[in-house]
């Protein structure tokens, strides 16, 4: 019912929305959040808060009302059965991954003896907070987007990609220019600094937009901004500006809002590093004859093997695609050495612990498992891609998908291990090789052009000492 009712009010224009007070509040609620610092009390933003919030521990009931929660943090008792917070999908001055605005007292947990999916979310926050870095801090000013003191105020071109050329002046910021001149631009806390949905990407004339004030550079750091994407409530330009809204519509508010709640990778930024993938060649035999119990529990045990190899040489896990693997490096900052030369030495570290695993497989289970490595270096596109409850922090772009098809060759050529010449040529002089060779992969118009490694696999230790 909510959600129809929800369909039905999203019919009605958003300039009538943005007027209409909100009906569903009682005259007390209606009272308080009168007052309330940041947020309007419009059609709007409940039906925002409807798509993106349960009901309100302050006020438990309606779903929606938790935008309106004027009467402070929730008095309710903490329980042992999960955690009863929400975060306010507006009001973003909170932790910088947002855990919840409207927190009670203390941490929530599960039974005892049991993690709970908070703790569980730690872990996995701890992980990435290895290889996902936030920008480097710009300059701050204090107060607003105002212009400096002394400064001239001068005219300036905001030229709005696929709206319309705007013109301004220097001490007007780019928000409010744009809005004055007729263009729908997303706002939602009204121009405060609150909900980043204002944020514009500045292509061309970045140098003239005045540094990042403290609100701006405060939800910068909270939502993972690349230096070229501003706030528009917030940015001055002393000359002109070749810009493009990121904000367009409903959905494109609440991915908005998302970001920046589960990890500073939401937002995509290009890096150079050199992909990873592993499969094996000899599961499915494997798979066929063993109990789904065994499957899983080697695979398992496997896994554990060849991931403390990646781990140790600074890789990323990244997914894990059946009996298959995909690793990036050049994320860990901690790990000086090139990229390459640490995926490079994280393969031979995982033939080395495939080996040791091997003993036992045989042992235990007469079997024993091949496995193809590909690599491949070069820039990749960085981000948190998926279904908003249960994403991923991953790599995309021809990187990743010619690494992909150079592991595959490993089955045609009958090797273990293959490299693109970007990564042999950033490795050449510190491994030993085999002559390479051109293939025709997938995908590649042209020939591919990959090389084999040789290691010393014998010794289980081969790569560690060289870290």
């Amino acid at each position: 019912m909510m959600r129809l009712a929800i369909a039905m009010l999203d019919l009605i224009p958003k300039a009538l929305k943005d007027r209409m007070r909100v009906p569903m509040l009682g005259k007390e609620r209606m009272r308080a959040g009168a007052t309330h610092p940041t947020i309007a009390m419009n059609l709007t933003n409940l039906l925002i808060c409807g798509r993106n919030c349960g009901t309100c521990p302050s006020y438990p009931g309606v779903m929606g009302e938790a935008l309106y929660c004027a009467g402070g943090r929730s008095r309710k008792e903490v329980t042992r059965r999960g955690c009863n917070c929400v975060t306010c999908p507006l009001y973003d001055q909170c932790s910088p991954y947002n855990s919840a605005y409207f927190c009670i007292n203390g941490a929530c947990g599960g039974p005892e003896g049991e993690l709970s999916v908070e703790e569980i979310g730690n872990l996995s926050i701890r992980y990435l907070e290895r290889f996902v870095h936030p920008e480097p801090p710009e300059p701050v000013l204090a107060g607003t987007a105002d212009t400096q003191t002394g400064e001239d105020v001068v005219p300036v071109t905001l030229d709005f990609e696929g709206d319309r050329r705007v013109e301004s002046s220097s001490d007007i910021p780019v928000l409010q220019a744009s809005l004055s001149a007729g263009i729908d631009h997303m706002h939602v806390c009204g121009g405060r600094a609150r909900c980043s949905t204002c944020r514009v990407l500045v292509k061309e004339g970045l140098e003239h937009c005045r540094p990042r004030n403290a609100r701006e550079a405060r939800l910068a750091a909270v939502k993972g901004f690349s230096p070229n994407v501003r706030l528009a409530c917030q940015t001055t330009t002393t000359g002109d500006l070749v810009l493009r809204r990121l904000v367009l519509d409903e959905l494109d508010v609440s991915e908005a809002i998302q970001q920046g709640r589960g990890t500073r990778g939401a937002v995509g930024r290009e890096v150079e590093a050199t992909v990873l993938f592993a499969d094996i060649r000899s599961f499915t035999a494997f798979a066929e004859h063993a109990l789904p119990y065994d499957v899983i529990h080697i695979l398992n045990r496997y896994f554990d093997a060849i991931c403390v190899a990646i781990d140790r040489h600074g890789g990323y896990i990244d997914k894990y695609m059946g009996d298959g693997i995909m690793a990036i490096f050049g994320l860990d900052r901690s790990v000086m050495e090139p990229h390459a030369v640490l995926a490079m030495r994280a393969a031979g570290a995982m033939l080395s612990e495939l080996a040791r695993f091997n003993r036992f497989l045989s042992d235990r289970y007469q079997h024993e498992f091949r496995i193809g490595i590909g690599l491949h270096s070069g820039p990749v596109i960085m981000g948190e891609l998926g279904f908003p409850k249960k994403r991923e922090f991953t790599a995309i772009g021809d990187t990743v998908n010619t690494a992909s098809r150079i592991e595959a060759l490993n089955k045609t050529a009958g090797t273990s291990v293959l490299v693109s010449e970007q990564t042999y040529e950033a490795t050449r002089s510190l491994f030993t090789w085999h002559t390479g060779f051109a293939a025709r992969v997938k995908g590649k118009s042209g020939m591919l052009k990959v090389y084999e490694p040789t290691f010393d696999v014998a010794s289980a230790d081969v790569t560690s000492d060289q870290d």
